[in-house]
């Protein structure tokens, strides 16, 4: 389970941010929307937010951010030169811009919490450091940083709770890789549960990604997914009467794909709805002539339902667009359903539908707000910091403005 995310001088923010799934002592929707940690420092953790804003004001470089975090950590060993400057990307105006970017994940696994920074540059890795925290007090397993005047790297002593070929590992790390990505793959078993929750149990998705539903076609084959799939349809009210894998040989004389397709070794892949109206013959349609809105939530299906089954981290830019108001709050509803997600199972979104600025739907401390400043810099509030009412109308008084973060229109005269 995600705590927290800490980032510093990246894309459109440049001072230091802080989200966090940790929640006030508020017992508004304890039982549903809540999840105990055992831990005394952070007891509670939320299972969803949103994070609402004007466009253009930052809210996609959030996810940005941890995507960016991600990535690093998974293939830093392998980058060329090129491909490493390329992941440093600082705010840009100012001397910010040669200056490195910070990040900082603050997760639970299996009651051991692990807090892990990074800082970069477009030339090396200038900070590393891992904190555990088996008990109250925190292990500092590794850290290293760069010493400008020196010009070398300095490495603190290694925690003797931290195990294995240690000095082997640190020779093995290059300066432009992280000494956790080096060390999971040499054999690190201490640390392969940190890695194997970033690889597996965080998944980020852009519109993009929505975009295209033949990337469940495989699932459709699971007899107990696709009904899972039909059920979700029917609850939102989408007629469908099944739904099927697809599979076609691409025709010789047009070797391309057609759209809504996908090839895989010369193979296209799709998905096919049945529409069986009374009076009318059944048949099969491919997902291209289905409604934007239904193909949106054939993409939104399968990342939930795997986070429900899996208790993974979904991260969704733009979740609502092309849904009914009344449909994402159901996808939220269902998230929070302890009968569908037990498993730890978290939701970060960000979102234009002020619909779902709803107490009734969301926890006041769940709902996250980006702005931009006279810098033009992207800033990263809670709703909480306004401290509104326990039954205030979250909705009608962000859209005037009591909140901020709301575009400011100058109407043409």
């Amino acid at each position: 389970m995600l705590i927290g995310f800490r980032f510093q001088n990246f894309r459109s923010f440049l001072a230091e941010q802080s989200f966090s799934f940790s929640t006030s002592s508020d017992r508004t929707h304890e039982s549903t929307h809540l999840m105990k940690t055992g831990m005394k420092a952070v007891p509670r953790i939320s299972k969803a937010a949103i994070v609402f804003g004007p466009n253009a004001s930052g809210k996609t470089n959030l996810l940005i951010a941890l995507a960016t975090f991600r990535d690093l950590i998974l293939h830093s060993n392998g980058y060329s030169d090129s491909q490493f400057s390329e992941r440093h990307t600082p705010f840009r105006f100012g001397p910010s811009i040669s200056q490195p970017t910070d990040f900082e994940i603050d997760v639970l696994l299996e009651r051991v919490r692990y807090r892990y920074a990074i800082s970069y540059d477009s030339q090396r890795i200038r900070f590393e450091r891992l904190l555990v925290y088996r008990t109250g007090k925190s292990q500092r397993w590794f850290e290293r940083r760069f010493d400008e005047a020196a010009r070398k790297e300095s490495w603190a002593p290694f925690s003797p709770n931290f195990n294995g070929p240690r000095e082997m590992w640190r020779k093995a790390t290059r300066p432009k890789a992280l000494f956790l990505t080096t060390a999971a793959q040499l054999n690190s078993e201490q640390l392969a549960p940190l890695l194997h929750w970033v690889e597996h149990r965080l998944e980020i998705l852009f519109p993009g990604d929505m975009s295209d539903v033949n990337h469940i076609a495989m699932r459709i084959q699971d007899e107990t997914f696709k009904s899972r799939v039909l059920a979700l349809l029917s609850a939102v009210d989408i007629h469908v009467d099944d739904v099927r894998f697809a599979e076609q040989d691409p025709s010789p004389a047009d070797p391309a794909p057609r759209a809504g397709f996908l090839r895989r070794s010369g193979a296209q892949r799709s998905i096919e709805f049945l529409h069986a109206h009374d009076g009318s013959v059944p048949m099969w349609l491919d997902s291209v002539f289905e409604a934007a809105g239904t193909q949106r939530l054939i993409g939104l299906f399968g990342p939930l339902l795997q986070a429900a089954e899996n208790g993974k981290l979904l991260l969704i830019d733009e979740f609502d667009a092309s849904l009914h108001p009344l449909v994402a709050r159901f996808l939220i509803h269902l998230i929070n359903d302890p009968r569908v997600s037990s498993k730890g199972a978290q939701l970060l979104l960000t979102s234009h539908n002020t619909t779902l600025m709803d107490l009734d739907i969301l926890r006041r401390d769940e709902i996250w707000l980006v702005q931009l400043d006279d810098k033009h810099a992207s800033n990263l509030l809670p709703l909480v910091r306004s401290s509104p009412r326990k039954h205030e109308l979250i909705a009608k008084n962000y859209l005037k403005g009591r909140y901020g973060a709301v575009p400011l229109i100058r109407p043409r005269t």
